[in-house]
């Protein structure tokens, strides 16, 4: 292998153990923490967070992060003009935040959306404290200084946590969400200013962000298409039902996106700065392509299908009885929330091949099929617009990764890969779940009989490809972090040879 190959062979591990190793620490604080808050917090409170976020999610796509990312586009880092970035930012969220304050304001006066209005001012505070925090972010991303780009938002979302656990406590009500938003980005700042001493000096050139400016636009064109409709889905909901069934919606999809959703969205994230360094179309960007997308196939169909078996207990166990409404929906959602996972890894994979355009044009069918559901489905219930969402979701990740096999950054091999040995392995780790639940009865404590039912369907996922689909699981394994200690696990015969 090439000496280039193994360097970036060896950044993609470390990028895993620390970026995904880490996001997966931090989401399980944040899981812990919802834990706390959800029998401190009402439906009502969340409702009203989810809609302030949602109005949040449209104005961040008119930010300085959509500008920024462009950094992780350039195969050398040297070439990226940082203090161009901080005048930019701060000419452009600037403005932004006093939007979001005149939008709280005309929400404050309105009947049915005012209880909106005070956590969409609270969080519109947050494009001030996103400047210095964002930069120092992708600062470090195209470093490749994983290590602290870790570390640095675990900080924020303890200091977050602890914040709003107080605040709840106190009866505080959607400030305790409201409050951990604005803290998660203060480590990265304090890190910037005081600890790096970065300091902007305000120099500008039109020429030299030329590129960047384009980009950026594009880019924020395929963000502002995703939250529109995310936007439009929180108000229709909001004005066909009330804030409790928003609450309720946004916890079942929450839940979904948490033990199921997050991996496509996480694994993807922490390769981007070394997928970005192949070069685009190459025989190392298809493999690279091939293991992401298996990687996150592998582990989220399992997940997906694990939760949606078992709504009741997990939903009972975490969320409590008050939250019962939610059940019925979480196998619609996390069927929809996995497929959408998994079509953001290959929309992500577009983009690392720089396909900007494309992945804009896949973000506007997108978006336009999801507002024609919302407005559609929404009026009939709530099940039938998350189940319109799983066809939405079947629908998107089949044109995503379409499209990157046109665009000759994967092989159809690797796409059958990526499924085909995920869904025959579930489908054994299922037959095992239920046997272990008629097995183990159902007098038994609720935490033990779902980690009795984990475990069963676990094991025999991992025994099912490990019997049936040795050489693409031993592919798979030698690029993982702690490769040798599972190759010794999963494959005793190659390591004694």
């Amino acid at each position: 292998m090439p000496t280039q190959n193994k360097s970036l062979a060896l950044e993609a591990k470390s990028a895993v153990m620390w970026g995904g190793g880490f996001t997966m620490v931090r989401d399980v604080i944040q899981f812990a923490n919802m834990l706390v808050m959800v029998r401190l917090l009402t439906p009502a409170d969340y409702g009203a967070f989810a809609l302030a976020q949602s109005i949040i999610g449209l104005l961040s796509v008119f930010s300085f992060a959509s500008f920024v990312s462009h950094a992780l586009q350039m195969r050398d880092p040297a070439d990226v003009d940082w203090q161009a970035h901080f005048t930019a930012a701060a000419a452009i969220n600037v403005a932004i935040m006093m939007i979001g304050l005149a939008v709280a304001t005309v929400l404050y006066h309105t009947e049915q959306f005012a209880q909106a209005a005070l956590p969409l001012a609270g969080l519109s505070l947050v494009f001030l404290i996103e400047i210095p925090s964002t930069l120092r972010d992708k600062m470090l991303l195209t470093q490749h200084n994983w290590s602290r780009s870790a570390y640095l938002p675990i900080i924020g979302t303890l200091l977050g946590c602890g914040v709003g656990i107080a605040i709840a406590i106190l009866g505080g009500g959607y400030w305790a969400l409201v409050l951990p938003v604005l803290l998660f980005g203060v480590p990265a700042a304090i890190d910037l200013l005081l600890v790096a001493k970065w300091r902007p000096d305000w120099s500008w050139s039109w020429p030299r962000y030329q590129e960047t400016a384009k980009f950026g636009v594009t880019l924020m064109g395929s963000a502002g298409l995703w939250r529109a409709r995310l936007a439009t889905e929180q108000h229709v909901l909001a004005g066909t039902y009330d804030m409790s069934t928003l609450g309720i919606y946004s916890r079942s999809v929450g839940l979904a996106t948490l033990l199921a959703g997050r991996i496509g969205t996480i694994i993807t994230g922490s390769l981007f700065p070394v997928l970005t360094r192949a070069e685009r179309g190459s025989i190392q960007f298809r493999r690279y392509a091939g293991l992401v997308l298996r990687g996150v196939s592998w582990a989220t169909i399992p997940a997906a299908a694990f939760l949606a078996i078992c709504a009741i207990d997990v939903v009972t166990l975490l969320y409590g009885d008050k939250w019962s409404s939610v059940i019925p929906l979480i196998p619609f959602a996390v069927a929809g929330v996995a497929l959408i996972g998994i079509s953001s890894a290959s929309t992500s994979m577009i983009l690392a091949n720089s396909d900007v355009r494309l992945c804009l044009l896949l973000d506007f069918f997108s978006a336009v099929v999801g507002v024609i559901l919302a407005f559609w489905l929404i009026p009939m219930g709530v099940a039938a617009y998350l189940a319109g969402l799983v066809g939405h979701g079947a629908l998107v990740m089949t044109a995503s990764l379409f499209l990157l096999w046109t665009r000759n950054g994967i092989s159809a091999q690797s796409i059958a890969d990526a499924f085909a040995p995920s869904i025959v392995a579930t489908a054994a780790g299922l037959i095992a779940l239920l046997l272990a639940r008629t097995a183990f009865g159902s007098t038994a404590p609720l935490v033990l009989r779902i980690a009795f039912e984990a475990l069963a369907m676990g094991v025999v996922y991992v025994i099912t490809l490990r019997l049936l689909f040795a050489p693409t699981l031993r592919e798979l394994v030698n690029v993982a972090p702690g490769s040798k200690r599972l190759m010794r696990m999963l494959f005793p015969e190659t390591a004694v040879a």
